[in-house]
């Protein structure tokens, strides 16, 4: 199918570049000390605040997607409604579909998991442990389980990432201690063997993204498949520990965790007094021991030292990775699927049927097999600006790169047309980044500014990662530098588009960073790491304006306008089903 783009009559754009900025993060909050945005130093933000080119958009809910406006938005679903013009569902919204109608249980790779497990395998579900919705779900967890259930399926483990970044950062024991109940009871009543394996925080363990730092994966890879990790007898025992050994530790950041046999008859086995003296526990062991003059204690401790992982994935078992949200499942997806592999020595790769809860790539095809069909997203403006040879460039650091790629292209990968299109990916740090809240925005803005000065682009697109990357964090003094720099980054580039004769367009993709914490009727505050249900800014910079367009007054207004609008501003008709445009063109 041939895409073309008719021209606009009346208004042809301006000779100079149209730039897009995303703001990460950065949505309209309360005017009040929760919000970090607010909070922040942000003369050049303010000043076209009042602009009257100024609306805002909706950024979460139906409006992008998801099942209904009490999901938070997301980058993921955020870049696909400003790259697509339209809305699809998205897939938590196409997962609970399968599961509702049992479609998910139909298909050829649900047969392929349960025939593993028929001849013996173990099933292993690997993701993210919370309700936040943004790359998994519990429920839909458990439909899973209690179908396995159902099958009579022998033998199922559960290795649970933790949240702390989606949900409150210290709920891990929300989700499972009634998992844990679960398991146990499905054990019990029906005679299974159903379980916690391993885990830990997503930030450390397995859920990297945009190969941005591969040990994280390795952490995963070792404790999943390997088993190699320290070891606790339940998942909550590993939670706890690690809450009372660092009082500040947060979920997302916990490191991994393995859960060893615990039974009471594989305790009442372990030799009392024998220990290994080249232990680096065996001191340890002694003092306990004596000083508790408890022999039950020292097979506890001893456990923790000798017992065997209870669900090291082995070859013969069937794995479903059930994030429905592709960019932190990409790595460990390929890690499990790809024979020839370098990213890091997996030491040994079992014979397993993989399958993830979506396709997470689908010009790469990873993984290979998959339970539910992901959007199919056609007709981007990408591909409508290669089309008529439209030049462009996507520049942010790693954490986002894929954002302004990848998800904008409708969950592509690669150019659409790289005679047409630069890709510039700065590498992010690979620390905490509220250590170092500015992250790479200077040499974004940089690069960017060497773009629009070239005069070889027509349209870009770029993304400050800052305000949600730092939001994630929880801190709020750092989230107030992360969008005091962004700020000044903003007006360094306005500078140059107003130099270059070009235009603006200035938004975000979801809150964060404006409600950094809650406070309940007692006055109590609680730290918010999660997205805001915020609207988002936008505004349309544009130094030679003279009343050639004004806003519309459109009854809802969201990120998939988005698309619509750049192209008017550059002088084209929007195609008919794209959503309208956030501005009108007035007729001369």
């Amino acid at each position: 199918m041939s895409l073309h783009l008719h021209k606009l009559k009346s208004f042809h754009g301006r000779k100079g570049p149209l730039l897009l900025i995303i703001m990460d993060g950065i949505g309209i909050g309360k005017a009040d000390e929760t919000n970090a945005v607010f909070r922040a130093d942000t003369p050049n933000l303010d000043k076209i605040f009042k602009s009257d080119l100024y609306t805002q958009l909706k950024a979460h809910g139906m409006a992008v997607g998801l099942p209904s406006d009490d999901d938070m938005g997301n980058s993921e679903v955020g870049h696909n409604a400003m790259g697509a013009g339209r809305v699809f569902d998205q897939g938590a919204r196409l997962v609970n579909a399968a599961l509702k109608t049992g479609r998910i249980f139909q298909s050829g790779v649900w047969d392929n998991i349960v025939k593993r497990s028929q001849n013996g395998g173990t099933i292993h579900f690997i993701g993210l442990l919370s309700d936040g919705n943004v790359h998994s779900h519990i429920e839909q967890l458990f439909i899973m389980i209690d179908k396995c259930a159902e099958l009579n399926l022998k033998r199922v483990r559960l290795h649970a990432l933790l949240d702390g970044r989606d949900v409150g950062e210290r709920t891990a024991l929300d989700y499972i201690i009634p998992t844990e109940e679960k398991l146990k009871k499905i054990s019990e009543e029906s005679g299974l063997d159903y379980a916690i394996a391993s885990g830990g925080g997503r930030m450390k363990v397995t859920m990297d993204r945009y190969n941005s730092d591969w040990n994280i994966v390795k952490r995963g890879w070792d404790a999943h498949v390997l088993g190699k990790g320290r070891k606790f007898p339940s998942a909550s025992d590993a939670v706890r520990t690690f809450y009372e050994e660092d009082p500040k530790a947060t979920d997302q950041y916990l490191p991994a965790f393995v859960i060893a046999d615990t039974s009471s008859a594989y305790l009442q086995k372990l030799p009392i007094c024998h220990f290994d003296r080249r232990e680096k526990s065996y001191s340890m062991i002694i003092k306990i021991s004596q000083s508790l003059r408890s022999f039950e204690m020292t097979r506890l401790i001893l456990k923790s030292s000798t017992s065997s992982p209870i669900g090291k994935i082995q070859d013969g078992d069937a794995v479903i990775f059930f994030n429905f949200r592709g960019d932190r499942a990409m790595e460990i997806s390929r890690a499990f699927t790809e024979k020839e592999f370098n990213e890091f020595d997996r030491g040994r790769l079992p014979d397993i049927f993989y399958a993830g809860m979506m396709e997470y790539d689908g010009d790469a095809h990873v993984p290979p097999d998959f339970l539910v069909q992901p959007p199919a997203i056609d007709r981007t403006i990408s591909e409508y600006f290669c089309a008529e040879k439209v030049k462009t460039f996507a520049v942010s650091e790693t954490q986002k790169f894929g954002h302004v790629t990848y998800f904008w292209n409708g969950n592509r990968s690669g150019y659409i047309d790289e005679s047409l299109e630069k890709y510039v990916e700065i590498p992010s740090d690979r620390i905490e980044f509220d250590r170092a809240p500015q992250m790479k925005a200077k040499e974004i803005t940089d690069t960017v500014i060497d773009l629009l000065k070239s005069g070889n682009y027509r349209f870009g697109r770029i993304n400050f990662p800052n305000g949600d990357m730092v939001g994630h964090t929880g801190k709020m003094e750092a989230a107030i530098i992360a969008v005091e720099t962004v700020d000044k980054c903003v007006g360094e580039l306005l500078a140059v588009i107003k130099e270059t004769g070009g235009i603006a367009v200035i938004t975000a993709d979801h809150g964060n960073a404006d409600e950094m914490f809650t406070i309940d009727k007692r006055g109590t505050k609680s730290v918010k790491t999660a997205h805001s249900l915020n609207p988002v800014p936008f505004i349309i910079y544009d130094p030679l304006y003279q009343g050639e367009y004004r806003m519309t007054d459109l009854k809802e207004k969201g990120l998939s306008n988005v698309a619509a609008t750049l192209l008017n501003l550059l002088g084209y008709e929007k195609p008919k089903d794209y959503d309208p445009s956030l501005i009108e063109i007035v007729s001369t």
